[in-house]
C-alpha cells in the first residue's frame, strides 16, 4: 500500500484567515507540499491538470519536473492528464522525458476532463469528449 497526497491546485480563500493566495503563492505552496511529502515519508505526490480558474496546475510536467529535481523517492503522479484536449503524441513525449528525468518515478494517469468551456481553447468540442478519449488513448 502506498500513501500520498494530491492537489487539484485550487486557488481558494483560506477559511481560517479569509485570505486568497495569489497564483504564484499557490504554485510555490504546491512545490513545498510535495517536498514535505517526501520529507515525512509519503510515497506519492500527484497534481491535477486544469486550464481555468480557480485552478493553477496548467503544466503538470513543468511542476513535476521541478519536484523531481528536488526529491529522490517520491512517486510523481498526475491526477489527471487530459487526454481529450492534449495531443497524445505530445503527452507521450513530455511524460517519457519526465520519466527519464525522474529516474522512473512517474505514474501517468489519464482522463478526459469535463469542463466544457475549456475544450474550444484547444480547438475541441466537448460533445466529442468520449470519441476523443477513445481515439487518443
Amino acid at each position: 500500500m502506498e500513501f500520498g497526497i494530491f492537489t487539484v491546485g485550487d486557488v481558494t480563500t483560506d477559511p481560517t484567515t479569509g485570505r486568497t493566495p495569489t497564483e504564484n503563492e499557490r504554485i510555490k505552496a504546491t512545490l513545498a507540499i510535495a517536498q514535505k511529502a517526501e520529507e515525512v515519508g509519503l510515497d506519492v505526490f500527484a497534481t491535477g491538470e486544469h486550464h481555468n480558474p480557480p485552478f493553477v496546475p496548467s503544466s503538470p510536467t513543468t511542476t513535476l519536473g521541478y519536484i523531481a529535481a528536488r526529491t529522490e523517492k517520491l512517486i510523481l503522479s498526475t491526477s489527471t492528464t487530459l487526454i481529450t484536449t492534449n495531443d497524445p503524441v505530445k503527452i507521450a513525449e513530455d511524460y517519457a522525458t519526465l520519466q527519464h528525468l525522474a529516474d522512473g518515478r512517474v505514474d501517468l494517469m489519464m482522463g478526459r476532463g469535463n469542463t466544457g468551456p475549456v475544450y474550444p481553447w484547444f480547438g475541441k468540442d466537448i460533445r466529442q469528449g468520449i470519441p476523443l478519449a477513445i481515439e487518443n488513448y
